[in-house]
């Protein structure tokens, strides 16, 4: 299958356009220079038309990983959120012709705190720009007539590249240079690996099934910020001392982020007959990744 992954500068796009590649013909896009096993060009998601990256990948499936993530940059940049989270999604169904089947990744910032464990029937609530420049790239799919996946979900992995630094790379660096850090007590989440993410991505590509329809594809158990970190640097065998519990609520100098980021999972396993990590088995797949 010719398939073009966005965002393959990024944590899980780079990961996940070479494992696709054992299997598929893939094409990649990010924003700077790569080197990777795929087909691969920069290209820039503000353009106004995607027709160029359309008729050089010529995708049977558009997976899209592309987004501005950092709450505090889409909360000062608006605009530039919107248009790259939101109007990219837009961009990308009006390029392509409609057999063109699309994979969105989403995310749990579409919630609320009110929520926990968010089903996806549960009404969308983002409080944050963030949350709402995603939200308006589902609501581009959900009023299209493609066949399409929704993906929402809460990853967590290792940068393929060495220049880019995320929330497991800052835990363990500061953890190993002996500096406190803190870590949210009061924030829930059920994150998943990067590794076992891409592992359901390939189950529905060979499950070919597109109900033009939203998932919740997350971990299987939620933890709070400060229990996945201590659990992370037991597991690794490091000084678990330098990890303090530390609290949102007394962070003002940020987006505002929902203190409940849970996603339940229960559709996407029982329709699928799928059993996701929990936190132990994210643990132990990030471990074995390093």
């Amino acid at each position: 299958m010719r398939i073009l992954v966005t965002g393959v500068s990024g944590m899980l796009g780079s990961s996940l356009a070479v494992e696709l590649s054992r299997k598929h013909k893939v094409f990649g896009t990010g924003n700077s220079e790569m080197s990777l096993p795929i087909d691969y060009r920069m290209f820039d998601l503000s353009n106004e038309s995607y027709k160029e990256l359309i008729d050089w990948s010529q995708p049977e499936l558009i997976i899209h990983c592309a987004a501005l993530t950092n709450g505090n940059y889409c909360q000062n940049n608006p605009l530039e959120a919107f248009n790259i989270n939101g109007c990219a999604t837009k961009k990308l169904i009006d390029a392509s012709e409609d057999h063109v089947k699309i994979m969105y990744v989403s995310t749990d910032a579409v919630f609320s705190s009110s929520l926990h464990m968010a089903k996806e029937v549960d009404c969308t609530s983002p409080e944050n720009v963030y949350g709402k420049s995603k939200e308006l790239g589902e609501f581009f799919l959900l009023n299209s007539n493609r066949d399409y996946l929704i993906l929402r979900t809460t990853i967590v992995g290792l940068n393929a590249y060495r220049d880019k630094k995320g929330f497991i790379e800052w835990i363990l660096n500061s953890v190993k240079a002996k500096e406190t850090i803190s870590l949210f007590d009061d924030v829930l989440f059920t994150p998943i690996s990067i590794w076992d993410f891409i592992l359901e991505i390939n189950f529905l590509i060979d499950q070919n099934s597109y109900e033009s329809e939203v998932l919740h594809l997350a971990g299987g158990e939620a933890s709070t910020k400060y229990e996945f970190g201590e659990s992370l640097i037991e597991e690794l065998s490091l000084d678990t001392s330098y990890i303090k519990k530390g609290y949102i609520s007394k962070f003002t100098d940020r987006a505002k982020r929902s203190n409940d980021q849970t996603l339940d999972c229960s559709l996407y396993q029982t329709k699928f007959n799928r059993k996701l990590p929990k936190l132990k088995d994210t643990i132990n797949t990030i471990k074995s990744n390093i």
